[in-house]
């Protein structure tokens, strides 16, 4: 996850030297978080098909493929139309049958303390403890773009004790664990999943990265 949260912050960076280039314009078709996904995603492709890695660790021998908001099935196929905000392909196949579920599952949201964070948790991260997203896998990736004016990451954690509907697992008696190594995450949150398999096997507790620190670039177009 490190690798991933350290391509991102470079494909941010190139975001930031240059809106104009890597946005599109905001627009009624064009909502404020796909274009940030959008130009990340293209970025993050650039960068894993380079013929030299630009980030240590992100390249072709380790990741297959990024792709945003692909049409994919939740846990027991109920929904086949569930969208991920981002998919990052491992190149590595270890479960073939179901190869189109084996990767990093990203989910991006606008926050800020304009904007609740019941949007972050509700509408982002409760879509990995439900198994709509990342099901055959035991980590995933939460992304907040920062917009004005910022909020603190510890609205999240005082979030994550307060709801009991996010199933948080305290991890040495805190629901929030920011180990210096994750630099640039700024930690992660364990959460336990009660769905079962269709083989009645229980998938597990899921550890979701969370990303803080991407602050959204002014435009003079006026996206947030």
């Amino acid at each position: 996850m490190r690798v991933i949260g350290q391509a991102v912050v470079h494909a941010w960076s190139v975001i930031e030297s240059d809106p104009a280039m890597h946005l599109a314009k905001p627009t009624p078709g064009n909502p404020a978080e796909d274009i940030y996904t959008d130009a990340l995603c293209e970025l993050l492709l650039q960068m894993l098909k380079s013929p030299t890695a630009v980030v240590p660790g992100f390249s072709s021998a380790h990741f297959e493929h990024v792709s945003r908001a692909e049409n994919l099935s939740n846990y027991n196929a109920q929904f086949i139309n569930k969208q991920p905000d981002l998919i990052i392909q491992l190149a590595d196949g270890p479960l073939q049958q179901t190869r189109r579920y084996v990767g990093i599952y990203v989910e991006t949201k606008i926050v800020s303390m304009k904007t609740p964070i019941s949007r972050y948790t509700d509408e982002g991260l409760k879509r990995f403890i439900v198994g709509d997203y990342a099901w055959a896998m035991q980590g995933a990736m939460m992304i907040a773009y920062q917009a004005q004016r910022p909020r603190p990451r510890q609205t999240l954690e005082v979030k994550l004790a307060a709801d009991a509907t996010l199933a948080t697992i305290p991890q040495q008696g805190h629901c929030f664990a920011s180990p210096a190594a994750a630099a640039p995450l700024c930690g992660n949150s364990m959460h336990q999943r009660t769905w079962h398999y269709h083989s009645g096997d229980n998938p597990g507790p899921i550890r979701v990265w969370h990303m803080w620190s991407l602050h959204i670039p002014g435009l003079s177009s006026g996206a947030p």
